[in-house]
């Protein structure tokens, strides 16, 4: 009798519903302390007699590592299992913030934070969002969802804390307790249970069911060929995730170039609004808490458009370009916002049309490439955030030396989305609806077991 724990079918609840709960504090751990780094940007700079340009690199490496590595953290998982690869990068990103406690020069935090915290949460983000699709069919937007709101909840609560870190045990002291908060994703990497194990407990004597993660048979100590054959899938599944035939495709080209500009621009206001506010002579907690409502206004939206039926005038394709423009024009209007009430207003806009097209991006490119190329689709994707990401807030704050304004960095972010939102509207100019583009799968990669289609990003 099949149910919904038969071999063939995830449970769609159950434990699912606890590894939902592993994949919020992992979002939380990783896309919170992307918004929330900018609390410490004035005090590294100071600290370290660094440039605005040179603070910044640590956020964008941090991201940029992050994101090009993500389809390492979703391969790897593969091959050694989910529980081991998130748990691993829980440790390294602790690691990564409690080292830079030592921190004498600026370099030390790149390599700190940026590299060794990135990687850690490259081996985290990735695998926990696939781990949440495995558990989930009927519910798992609704699984996905409340995943990626952990992102919110975190950007909520981080900023306030840390700027009482800051001030009550200094800089130095700060990063190792957030080091150890870095470790519940070690926690939560331990709550994940791969799903054959899942459906061990419930069907016995399941004949062919290796299910999704198979590493408990490939990584046997002592056995040279099975160490082989798992180094052989680790290889297959990350070229899988590679595959940049399908920027061939000029629509996924066109889409992909608006993700290159989003992605350039997307951390900027995060980063340098806790700056600007503290040169505008407001208070500390004050500033820090621009974040929080900022992030208050992206969960609401989240959740709003999670809510939105589809329709075909009004595609996901129009509601993710809409967002990215509203999202440009209120970033080109934020100079305009010089005392905290007007710094609100804007923080609150900045995120509901920041909540508005985040969660509309995975859909657009799998309408775009169709489910035999999604996994490529995605790794390139994730590589070109990355680049975008490491390029983008260096820049701004490069801006910011030049001009000793914070006005010319938000300029920058609002030209950036702005043309990003202007980019997907080029494709109504098609002839070919974008879905059509499944057709051109002949040479796709092989699709990874089905655990690819659920990789999203922060």
């Amino acid at each position: 009798m099949a149910n919904a724990e038969s071999p063939g079918q995830p449970p769609d609840g159950g434990w699912g519903w606890m590894v939902v709960l592993a994949g919020f504090i992992v979002y939380g751990c990783t896309g919170g302390m992307f918004r929330s780094l900018g609390v410490f940007f004035l005090t590294f700079s100071q600290e370290f007699h660094a440039s605005a340009a040179e603070t910044a690199w640590i956020t964008s490496i941090l991201m940029s590592v992050t994101f090009s590595l993500a389809p390492v953290g979703t391969a790897l998982a593969s091959t050694i299992g989910f529980r081991p690869t998130i748990m691993l990068g829980g440790v390294l990103s602790a690691a990564g913030y409690i080292t830079s406690r030592f921190a004498t020069r600026i370099i030390h935090l790149y390599l700190g934070i940026g590299c060794l915290s990135g990687l850690g949460h490259a081996l985290t983000l990735s695998p926990a969002t696939a781990i949440v699709g495995q558990y989930f069919t009927k519910r798992r937007a609704m699984a996905n969802s409340l995943t990626a709101v952990g992102a919110s909840v975190a950007s909520m609560a981080f900023p306030p804390l840390f700027q009482y870190l800051m001030d009550e045990f200094g800089w130095k002291d700060a990063l190792p307790i957030i080091g150890g908060m870095m470790l519940s994703m070690v926690v939560a990497g331990a709550m994940i249970r791969p799903l054959e194990a899942y459906r061990d407990r419930k069907v016995k004597n399941c004949p062919g069911d290796s299910g999704i993660n198979d590493s408990d048979t490939v990584l046997e100590p002592g056995t040279t060929e099975k160490c082989s054959a798992a180094a052989t899938n680790f290889l297959k599944t990350f070229w899988a995730q590679m595959d940049f035939k399908v920027i061939l495709i000029p629509s996924v080209a066109l889409f992909l170039a608006s993700c290159f500009m989003m992605n350039f621009c997307l951390f900027l206001p995060s980063l340098y609004i806790v700056p600007r506010a503290k040169q505008l002579q407001i208070e500390d907690y004050a500033a820090a808490s621009l974040l929080s409502v900022s992030s208050i206004a992206d969960m609401v939206s989240r959740l709003a458009v999670g809510a939105i039926p589809d329709n075909s005038r009004f595609n996901r394709f129009d509601q993710y370009g809409l967002s990215l423009c509203l999202l440009g024009i209120t970033n080109l209007l934020s100079p305009l916002a010089k005392t905290y009430p007007a710094l609100v207003a804007y923080a609150i806009a900045h995120g509901v049309f920041y909540g508005g097209f985040l969660p509309t991006l995975l859909t657009c490119v799998a309408e775009l490439v169709g489910p035999k190329r999604l996994p490529s689709a995605i790794g390139v994707m994730m590589s070109i955030q990355g680049i975008a990401s490491l390029a983008g807030p260096p820049f701004a704050g490069w801006l910011f030396d030049e001009t000793q304004s914070y006005d010319a960095t938000f300029l920058l972010a609002g030209a950036g989305f702005l043309l990003a939102g202007l980019l997907p509207f080029l494709l109504r100019l098609r002839k070919k609806r974008p879905a059509d583009t499944t057709e051109e799968s002949t040479d796709s990669p092989q699709t990874v077991r089905g655990k690819n289609e659920t990789v999203s990003v922060p």
